[in-house]
């Protein structure tokens, strides 16, 4: 999809979302967004900051004791991915807990930041530095869920997808979860030609990194949600400012949203990468454009986004 100065250019599905039933890919297509799930998680924080439910700079266990080892994290380190926290993914024993022989119920964010009790170690001193976490966000998402009294899917419903009108939008937190109309993820196959599916993982289930379904159309509603937020108040002012550490330096990153130069011109954006998605959202504001790619066919989105931006970038 190509939206300029409010009006969408272009919106079109290429190839299949589901081989089995040969569905098309369409832009009313719900598509797995990856990473571009951060900035939804972002402005469930900034909601309830405004609502007064959290500050960004309070401590993290004020709602996670769990991370009690890990001192001096506050929600904002979490937001800009300045906290230090080991990344689960790697070498603690989550995935043995998620895969286990005798495990019933799918791995859950609560669940998963009871690793942090008893593993890990602080990377650097909460601020030193921008290191990327995916288990930030899954905290974030944590933190939204016991602030609000609400599943992360539920407090997006009621306060970003619902209003806005994203009507295919939903968190998949739950395998029994239905998406309809899902597109489903798949890869290049290894040694042949052809495509394999590559759609489930047993991390599927923690949101707040990821997690979130949204179509085309959906993010049409997002983007320009984004457009009226910064002309009408201060709601994006932290998220789109670049975070200071801790040496007074800046970091590219705000509230979910990377934050730089792009093709040459001033851009907010984020990528999304999971199993056999890849996304990307590319914002120009001061030219008011927008390229968003969503495939579910492992394809360089970032990079399909960059090219087609470059042409009407160059074009008056």
């Amino acid at each position: 999809m190509v939206i300029r100065d409010g009006a969408v250019i272009h919106s079109r599905g290429y190839g299949l979302a589901d081989l089995v039933d040969t569905r098309p890919l369409q832009p009313s297509t719900p598509v797995r967004l990856g990473s571009v799930t951060k900035a939804f998680t972002a402005m469930a924080i900034v909601i309830l900051e405004e609502s007064g439910d959290l500050t960004y700079d309070a401590p993290v266990t004020d709602w996670v004791p769990e991370l009690a080892r890990f001192e001096g994290i506050t929600v904002r380190h979490l937001l800009n991915h300045t906290a230090g926290l080991p990344d689960y993914y790697g070498e603690s024993p989550l995935e043995q807990l998620a895969t286990a022989p005798a495990r019933e119920t799918p791995l859950a964010n609560a669940e998963a930041a009871t690793v942090y009790e008893t593993w890990g170690e602080p990377v650097f001193p909460p601020g030193d530095r921008y290191e990327y976490s995916n288990p930030g966000y899954e905290i974030l998402a944590l933190i939204v869920e016991r602030a609000s009294r609400m599943t992360f899917g539920q407090f997006l419903d009621v306060h970003i997808f619902g209003p806005l009108g994203m009507s295919t939008a939903v968190v998949r937190a739950r395998p029994e979860t239905v998406v309809p109309k899902r597109a489903i993820g798949y890869s290049p196959q290894e040694d042949a030609e052809g495509w394999r599916e590559n759609d489930d993982h047993w991390g599927n289930w923690l949101v707040g990194a990821g997690g979130v379904y949204a179509s085309l159309n959906d993010l049409y509603w997002w983007d320009q949600a984004l457009y009226a937020w910064a002309e009408t108040g201060e709601r994006l002012t932290e998220v789109l400012s670049p975070a200071t550490l801790n040496d007074g330096t800046q970091s590219p990153y705000g509230f979910g949203w990377r934050i730089s130069d792009r093709l040459g011109h001033a851009a907010i954006h984020h990528g999304g990468s999971w199993v056999g998605f890849r996304t990307s959202i590319v914002r120009f504001p001061e030219e008011r454009l927008t390229v968003i790619v969503l495939s579910n066919a492992t394809a360089a989105a970032g990079r399909l986004a960059d090219s087609v931006a470059a042409i009407f970038l160059s074009t008056p």
